[in-house]
């Protein structure tokens, strides 16, 4: 809180006056993140096609952990394995979050494989872990410092593990049109 109020420039009785106390403040936190910069994987459940949504759900988060705008790793994974253990409802706010992305990450899963565009035969709960690892893991190498470029070979390296083509591969594939 000390480290807070220094950077706000304010008391702290002015931030528990204005939110109450830490965890109501944690957990305005908490929902602001989900609300803006937490919406890159909203944004990918949007493409149409689930490779579409797996390579669009990869990009986003180089993006996202690579940019300038926000420190660079995820506020609900470092939130929580940072915390002391006074903070236990802080670490259940961010689980709870968590699996809550997992469920909607399971759900967009379950629909390909409706569609028949999700060709294999794991176990979509395995598969929906495994994908969530892979994005995690994300978050820490860019917390351990790693580039935008290098978050993007990375992601790119974990595309074509999985049978999906990289943007640079659908580009340089791209049909050439004989000009007359």
């Amino acid at each position: 809180m000390a480290d807070l109020s220094q950077a706000m420039g304010i008391h702290p009785s002015s931030i528990y006056a204005a939110f109450g106390d830490k965890q109501a403040l944690f957990a305005l936190a908490a929902k602001r993140y989900m609300e803006v910069p937490g919406q890159y994987m909203v944004r990918a459940l949007a493409e149409p096609t689930f490779e579409r949504f797996i390579q669009a759900a990869f990009y986003n988060t180089v993006e996202f952990l690579g940019g300038k705008e926000y420190p660079a790793s995820c506020f609900t994974l470092t939130g929580s394995l940072s915390c002391g253990v006074d903070t236990e409802p802080a670490k259940a706010l961010m689980l709870d979050i968590r699996l809550r992305n997992e469920a909607v990450l399971k759900s967009r899963l379950q629909k390909a494989k409706k569609a028949g565009e999700f060709p294999r035969e794991e176990n979509i709960d395995d598969f929906t872990r495994y994908l969530s690892s892979l994005f995690s893991g994300l978050a820490v190498q860019a917390a351990n410092g790693s580039t935008r470029a290098q978050l993007k070979r990375t992601a790119e390296l974990a595309l074509r593990h999985l049978g999906i083509r990289t943007r640079s591969e659908e580009s340089s594939k791209a049909p050439t049109h004989a000009t007359e």
